[in-house]
């Protein structure tokens, strides 16, 4: 992973994995939207390359502050406050959804987090049929993700249903558009004379 503009790791850095080993794993960090998108839309186009897997990690950190929780109550068990947070958790996975058919939802799972909290996320996630692991390496180590790292060997065994955003021969402002709905879930798009100028 390197933090740049788009928050995925370099084509020369991903094909060298895929030489060296059997199963090269790559984080598109920021979200399904702001890293996700851009490592499928742009990465993978350019790049022709075709995930068999995508893993969307979750926290119920992330759920409650989502769900309104402050920093200084993050510790304290609040499953409403998880209930609260998880559309945000619910349009990640219909993001991903769209570009990819094998997705695993993986709660990465802190000391502070109560069997109660999980299983409002378990019970979210599984609506959409789709496998929900936990993975415990933050307390455990390595073998805290065997579950997961089992899961995602299995499900790169399957076909999948992988798919751009976007036709690459459509207009910029038809791709903007597209994405700009389907992504970001905008009413409308708008340009000011600069943009459209440019």
């Amino acid at each position: 992973f390197a933090n740049i503009a788009h928050g995925c790791n370099s084509v020369i850095a991903t094909k060298l994995g895929l030489k060296l080993g059997d199963y090269v794993i790559t984080e598109a960090g920021f979200g399904s939207d702001l890293g996700a998108e851009k490592f499928f839309d742009i990465k993978c186009r350019k790049a022709n390359l075709k995930p068999d897997c995508v893993v969307l990690v979750a926290t119920i950190k992330a759920l409650k502050y989502n769900g309104g929780v402050s920093k200084e109550e993050m510790m304290k068990e609040d499953v409403e406050a998880v209930r609260r947070g998880l559309p945000n958790l619910n349009v990640h996975i219909e993001n991903m959804l769209k570009f990819n058919s094998n997705l695993i939802v993986c709660l990465n799972k802190y000391d502070t987090d109560t069997q109660d909290e999980i299983d409002v996320v378990r019970q979210s996630v599984a609506s959409y049929d789709i496998p929900f692991v936990i993975s415990d390496s933050y307390s455990k180590g390595g073998i805290g993700s065997v579950v997961l790292a089992k899961e995602v060997c299995d499900m790169c065994e399957k076909e999948n249903e992988f798919n751009f955003m976007y036709d690459d021969l459509i207009s910029i402002e038809e791709k903007i558009k597209k994405l700009c709905h389907e992504v970001y879930h905008a009413g409308s798009v708008t340009y000011s004379e600069l943009a459209k100028s440019k």
